[in-house]
């Protein structure tokens, strides 16, 4: 599995009509996210992340930075974390579950991780997620 949890190509698959931009920051300003979307004249940005722990250890300083500051200047972004384990005796069941956080929050969620209410959590993994509810988050519905 990719770095993201695969999230840049199942967020595309699962919402084709959005025009979506990758964007590789190396040649960029620092902690800008993965993607950029647009859909009926709304845009936003968002950081797709994975981890099998409550914190995400690749949320980085620069990150938080880009989200509060864009936040701060009316912007919509968000935060996909993949929260997926195979389960066994010490991490129960196995999981495979999406949480979208508000860019608003990326403070609290680098000091919290998945300790933090996310604005959307979805169970089950890709299939099963709440597509329609994942477009109404990211379009502000």
């Amino acid at each position: 599995m990719s770095i993201d949890g695969g999230l840049r190509s199942i967020f595309r698959a699962n919402l084709p009509h959005f025009h979506w931009q990758s964007i590789e920051s190396g040649l960029t300003g620092g902690g800008i996210p993965d993607s950029n979307a647009c859909y009926k004249g709304q845009e936003f940005w968002i950081e797709f992340k994975k981890t099998d722990r409550v914190k995400i250890a690749s949320l980085k300083p620069d990150q938080v930075g880009w989200h509060l500051r864009r936040y701060r200047a009316g912007g919509r972004t968000f935060f996909a974390v993949r929260f997926r384990h195979v389960g066994g005796p010490r991490k129960g069941e196995a999981i495979d579950r999406l949480l979208i956080y508000r860019g608003r929050d990326a403070k609290e969620l680098i000091l919290h991780g998945l300790n933090v209410s996310p604005a959307l959590s979805s169970e089950g993994g890709p299939a099963r997620w709440d597509w329609r509810a994942v477009e109404a988050l990211l379009l502000g519905r």
